[in-house]
């Protein structure tokens, strides 16, 4: 890090911050969401029950449950959410 020059200084320390910042995850990649657009208030194993044909869950043993299940890419399927990434 240049510590003599104050702008090469400041210019360093935004890009380590900046990077810094990338590296974190986003709060809203934790949780998904399931659409069941053919049984709308489908009701699976425990704790998962489909609402208007919406489900979402930020539990990683609902998930994998629910991506385990028969119903999964049949009448089940994922929201993506695309959270852009500045670099």
């Amino acid at each position: 890090m240049p510590y003599k020059d104050i702008q090469k200084r400041r210019a360093c320390s935004r890009e380590s911050k900046r990077k810094a910042r990338a590296r974190q995850a986003h709060p809203l990649l934790k949780f998904r969401i399931y659409v069941c657009p053919r049984i709308p208030f489908l009701r699976l194993c425990a704790g998962i029950q489909f609402d208007n044909g919406f489900f979402v869950t930020d539990d990683l043993t609902v998930q994998e449950r629910l991506e385990g299940s028969p119903h999964f890419a049949r009448d089940i399927f994922p929201l993506l959410i695309y959270i852009p990434t500045y670099e």
